[in-house]
C-alpha cells in the first residue's frame, strides 16, 4: 500500500510527554479516575469548548449544563433528551416559532451563585449580542453554528424564557442540548475575561473544575450539591488527560498511569483483553466520512463522480481493518434506524461500476481525476485516519482517481470546518475527512442545508440541493415523533442517492479500561456519562 503524502503535520499531534502523565497528588483516600483522552490539549473551559464532540464530551458536559441533556443512563438503547436547567418545555398554541422554557429552581452555580432567568438571557446575550460586553467572537464561534435557528429570546419571569426561532421548526429543541450555561458572577469575578474564566470556570454541572494545566491535564471533583441527585458522581475526583498519540495512550494504560482511554486503536484491542483491560464497544450515531467541495471545479462537483468513490470502496476490508471495531456504511445511518428510508442508491463495493460512471464523466487511464483531502491526525470519532486514509486511496487509485492529503491537527481541522472550503487558505482541498454525527436531526444533517455555510453553520462544501432544502422543510415542521422520523427518511434517501458524501464505516466506539473501573455505563451516544464510574 502506497504511503500518504504527508505535507504537513501541525502541532499538537504527537505523544505528551512524561510530565503530563505523572501521579496528581490529591488529598484522598479514595484513587481519582484519570481519562485519557484523544486530544493534544484540555478543551478551552469557557461553556463553548473546542475540539469538536469529544470537547463537549470533556470540557462541555462534564462542567456545565443546558436547558436539555441527554439521558446516557443505558447501553441498549438509543439515548433520548430529558428536561437538564429547564424543567419543562412547550410550543406556545399561539405562535409555533415561539417556544417557552420553565427554569429549574433552586439550581446552584460552582461558585455558589443562582441560576435564574437573568443568568439564561445574560448566557444568551453572550452569544447573540456583539455589544454585550461578555460576547467574545472566539468563543461564540465554538457555540453559535450549533444554534442555527434562535432568532430573538426574551425573560417572562423570574422562571420562565421565551425563545424565538427563525421559522417553524420542530427540531429546535435538540439545539438547545448544546448551550452550555456558565455563571455570569465568576465571568464578573475573572474582569470580563473569558480566558481566565476557562482557568477557574463554574457551570452548574456535577463536576467542579479545581485546576487546569493547559496540554497536560484537568482535573475535577465531584460536585456534591448537584442537583440531579442520582448523577452526583460516584468518583470524588477525575482527572482529565490530553494524550493525542493512541499508542501513547495505550501505553499509559497499560502502565497504570491512566484507568480509561478513549479512541483505542483497533489493533491494541486483543492484547488489552488479555492484559485484564475490558473493552467496550457500543452503536454509535456516527459516521466516518469525507465531506465534499461540491462546487464548480471540484470534481465531486459531479453527482457521477460522488457515486464513483462510494462504489470504489472496500468496506469489508475497511471493518477488517478496523479489527471489526466498525460496520460497514451503506449511508448516513445504519439500515435498522427508523431515518434509513429506502434509497434507490445502493453503497457497495462495485469497482466496474464505479469505473463506468467515471468513463462518463471523462476520467479513464490517460485523465486520471486528481484529488486533494483534508484529514486529521487524530481526535475525537476519526477512529485510526493515517490508516483508513490510506485504504481510500488505494481503493480510489482502481477508478483513475489519485488522492492526496493535507495533514493537520484535530483542532485545526474543526477551525477549517467551520471556515468553509471558500476561505483562501483552503483553495484546492476537494473533501474534508471529519467524522458526522447523527445523533439528532440538527447535528450532522443540516451541514447539507444551503443557508447554513459560513458564518452561519458549518456546510464546509457549499452543498445546494432542492431535494435537500424540500425535506429540510419537512423536518421542520414537523412537530410528533412519527412525522419527524418520516421526514427524516426522506432526507436519509436524498442524501444516498445524492451520494452527498462519502460514507465509509460507522464506528463501534471502543473504550478501554481497567478493571479497577466499575459502574461505567457506554451509552449510544457520542457524549458519555461517568458520573456512575467508581475506582475499586
Amino acid at each position: 500500500m502506497r504511503p500518504i503524502s504527508r505535507r504537513r503535520v501541525l502541532a499538537g499531534t504527537a505523544a505528551l510527554g512524561a510530565s503530563s502523565l505523572a501521579p496528581v497528588a490529591l488529598a484522598q483516600t479514595q484513587p481519582p479516575l484519570r481519562i485519557a483522552m484523544s486530544l493534544s490539549d484540555v478543551p478551552r473551559l469557557w461553556a463553548g469548548p473546542d475540539a469538536g464532540f469529544e470537547g463537549l464530551r470533556f470540557g462541555g458536559y462534564m462542567a456545565f449544563d443546558a436547558l436539555t441533556l441527554w439521558d446516557m443512563s443505558a447501553r441498549d438503547k438509543a439515548s433520548g433528551l430529558v428536561p437538564g436547567l429547564a424543567e419543562s418545555w412547550r410550543v406556545d398554541p399561539a405562535d409555533n416559532k415561539r417556544w417557552i422554557f420553565t427554569l429549574r429552581q433552586g439550581v446552584k452555580f460552582h461558585d455558589g451563585s443562582d441560576f435564574d432567568a437573568d443568568a439564561m438571557i445574560w448566557n444568551l446575550d453572550s452569544i447573540f449580542k456583539t455589544d454585550a460586553p461578555q460576547f467574545h467572537a472566539p468563543r461564540v464561534g465554538m457555540i453559535r453554528s450549533r444554534l442555527a435557528s434562535i432568532a430573538s429570546y426574551e425573560k417572562i419571569d423570574a422562571r420562565t424564557i421565551a425563545i424565538v426561532t427563525n421559522e417553524p421548526n420542530g427540531m429546535f429543541i435538540y439545539e438547545t442540548s448544546f448551550l452550555m450555561i456558565a455563571s455570569p458572577a465568576r465571568w464578573r469575578e475573572a474582569g470580563g475575561d473569558w480566558q481566565r474564566f476557562a482557568e477557574r470556570p463554574s457551570g452548574t454541572g456535577p463536576y467542579r473544575v479545581v485546576n487546569v494545566v493547559p496540554r497536560e491535564r484537568a482535573e475535577l471533583e465531584a460536585n456534591a450539591a448537584y442537583w440531579d441527585r442520582a448523577r452526583v458522581p460516584k468518583t470524588q475526583r477525575t482527572v482529565l488527560v490530553p494524550i493525542a498519540d493512541s499508542n501513547a495512550r495505550v501505553a499509559a494504560l497499560r502502565s497504570g498511569q491512566v484507568d480509561m482511554i478513549e479512541t483505542v486503536p483497533p489493533d491494541a484491542i486483543p492484547s488489552l483483553r488479555q492484559a485484564g483491560m475490558r473493552v467496550d464497544t457500543n452503536v454509535y450515531p456516527h459516521v466516518w466520512a469525507w465531506r465534499l467541495n461540491v462546487q464548480p471545479g471540484s470534481p465531486f462537483a459531479d453527482l457521477r463522480v460522488r457515486k464513483a468513490a462510494n462504489l470504489a470502496i472496500d468496506r469489508d476490508s475497511m471493518v477488517q481493518l478496523l479489527g471489526g471495531s466498525a460496520q460497514a456504511a451503506q449511508g448516513k445511518v445504519v439500515p435498522s434506524s427508523p431515518w434509513f428510508g429506502k434509497p434507490s442508491f445502493q453503497i457497495k463495493y462495485d469497482v466496474a461500476e464505479a469505473r463506468k460512471l467515471m468513463t462518463e464523466a471523462g476520467y479513464g487511464p490517460n485523465r486520471r481525476c486528481a484529488t486533494k483531502i483534508v484529514i486529521a491526525s487524530g481526535g475525537g470519532g476519526q477512529m485510526v485516519p493515517l490508516p483508513m486514509n490510506e485504504l481510500l486511496q488505494e481503493n480510489l487509485r482502481q477508478i483513475w482517481m489519485d488522492v492526496t492529503y493535507e495533514i493537520v491537527d484535530f483542532g485545526t481541522i474543526i477551525a477549517m470546518m467551520r471556515e468553509g472550503s471558500r476561505n483562501p487558505r483552503q483553495q484546492g482541498f476537494h473533501g474534508i475527512n471529519i467524522a458526522i454525527p447523527t445523533i439528532e436531526p440538527t447535528v450532522g444533517w443540516v451541514i447539507y442545508d444551503s443557508a447554513l455555510v459560513n458564518p452561519r453553520g458549518v456546510n464546509w462544501g457549499y452543498y445546494n440541493s432542492p431535494a435537500v432544502a424540500t425535506a429540510l422543510r419537512g423536518i421542520r415542521t414537523a412537530f410528533d415523533t412519527a412525522a419527524q422520523n418520516a421526514a427524516m427518511a426522506k432526507l436519509h434517501e436524498v442524501l444516498v442517492d445524492e451520494a452527498a458524501a462519502l460514507f465509509v464505516v460507522h464506528d463501534l466506539n471502543p473504550r478501554a479500561y481497567s478493571a479497577r473501573v466499575e459502574g461505567y455505563v457506554q451509552a449510544q451516544n457520542w457524549f458519555q456519562d461517568y458520573t456512575t464510574a467508581r475506582m475499586r
